[in-house]
């Protein structure tokens, strides 16, 4: 059976996630295993937090993990040999390839026992999934049904919170599940879906006709945004989805300029205190916490691979990024390089050399002046203040001129709603003059006016 319940922001998903856990293991009185997973490690963190809060402790038959850990190691370590002939001990975060060379790169480190995180979710479909050409006779096809029969035995509950962060694959993972007798709870907002803009509404679409699938009444209320910014958050809803308020705060809307004597004094305060400062992306004298999301060129991080014979070749390969970042930072490239390919006994050719200084490039931040989070980094987090600085991408979604209506509802639309629904109390947008050069801002102005946005206090 499979629950599907749809929440906008603010509605207090993770509280009352928290609630049905607990009640469902007090109730629970079989030997099986009961998951909360969700996307991010920041995520789980939250729902233990609230689980501690209302409970006192995290119950001993419930396991709260990401989405990739729980397919990791209860699906695709133990059983992908069972149901594909393909044995995995090991993931890699290298970076990939054109797309074109993608499955190439797949195929490589499959031979080495070795899965991409980016292929976490194909792989844990193939393997339950009956369907796929794989499983193209009855032995393996009766494989798989024993493999579901085994899992049934063993897994209460799969609760997933935030379950627009999934793809087709993911999704079609747990639809399989949930039609074969264990019971699935998924709780998450199409309107927030960014990675995958309509992988769920073409999930909730396929799964609501069948007899094993309930879709629950949408829950349009929002406790956390304040009635003035929802005027604004509404016009990127859903028709069906647009939300009320419970929040006392009325809420204010504001926005400063560069050329404001105060722009950089006000920007400073709010990093400073820990409220939402972000950016669509990196841009101008602004980054994003994205640089972690750098890696080492793909044939290098082999190299490492293979110069460490320890256990979780994984966390090496990432301890020795760390490394590196630090040693660019603080002694340059070519001093880091050399200790990269001294610490590690590594030889490299013109090309890995011609890699490894683009990547330095790339982690430099000479012209950097606020760090500051990406809108989809903050997805999931409130604040009293939430600033949004401005592109010329975010300025265009937000006022809607010139927008097609095919753009509606794309990833871009999506991230504006996320960057609306933040803030508890204030919402301010930062006008970079530098970045939105060439466009009248007197006309900005008057288009933000329309909107209810005031000059910064």
């Amino acid at each position: 059976m499979i629950e599907i319940q749809i929440a906008g922001a603010g509605a207090g998903k993770t509280y009352g996630l928290a609630k049905t856990l607990i009640d469902h293991t007090k109730a629970c009185t079989s030997h099986k295993k009961t998951f909360a997973l969700t996307y991010t490690n920041t995520a789980t963190a939250k729902i233990e937090q609230e689980i501690i809060k209302q409970h006192g402790f995290i119950p001993s038959n419930l396991y709260i993990q990401t989405v990739h850990s729980f397919l990791l190691n209860e699906i695709i370590y133990p059983f992908s040999s069972f149901t594909l002939g393909d044995v995995y001990n090991d993931t890699s975060i290298m970076t990939l390839p054109p797309p074109k060379y993608k499955n190439s790169l797949f195929a490589r480190l499959r031979k080495m026992n070795v899965i991409h995180a980016d292929n976490v979710y194909n792989i844990a479909k193939q393997i339950v999934d009956e369907t796929i050409s794989k499983h193209n006779n009855k032995a393996k096809k009766a494989k798989v049904r024993r493999l579901l029969a085994i899992l049934k035995s063993c897994f209460d509950k799969i609760f997933i919170d935030e379950v627009q962060d999934l793809d087709k694959d993911a999704l079609r993972f747990f639809e399989v599940l949930g039609s074969n007798d264990i019971d699935m709870y998924m709780i998450g907002d199409p309107k927030q879906a960014i990675k995958f803009p309509q992988d769920l509404d073409t999930f909730v679409k396929t799964v609501a006709p069948k007899e094993y699938a309930t879709i629950l009444p949408i829950n349009n209320q929002t406790r956390r945004v304040p009635t003035e910014i929802l005027a604004v958050s509404n016009s990127f809803c859903y028709e069906e989805q647009q939300q009320e308020s419970l929040s006392e705060v009325i809420g204010e809307l504001m926005f400063i300029e560069s050329t404001d004597e105060r722009y950089d004094k006000v920007l400073e305060g709010y990093i400073a205190t820990k409220q939402l400062v972000c950016i669509e992306k990196k841009n101008g004298r602004y980054t994003t916490s994205s640089k972690h999301k750098q890696s080492f060129p793909r044939d290098i991080e082999e190299m490492i691979r293979e110069s460490n014979h320890k256990k979780d070749k994984m966390l090496f390969v990432k301890a020795a990024f760390i490394d590196f970042m630090s040693n660019v930072t603080e002694v340059g490239a070519r001093v880091a390089i050399s200790r990269l390919r001294s610490r590690h006994s590594l030889t490299f050719d013109k090309s890995h050399f011609a890699q490894l200084y683009e990547l330095c490039d790339k982690l430099k931040n000479d012209d950097v002046q606020y760090t500051v989070q990406s809108i989809e980094s903050i997805k999931g987090l409130e604040a009293e203040t939430c600033l949004l600085i401005l592109s010329p991408n975010t300025l265009k979604y937000l006022t809607k001129e010139k927008l097609s209506q095919a753009s509606h509802f794309n990833k871009e639309w999506k991230k504006i709603y996320v960057a609306l629904t933040r803030a508890k109390k204030r919402l301010v947008l930062a006008l970079d003059h530098e970045l939105l050069a060439g466009y009248d801002m007197d006309a900005v102005r008057d288009s933000l006016g329309a909107l209810g946005f005031v000059n910064h206090d």
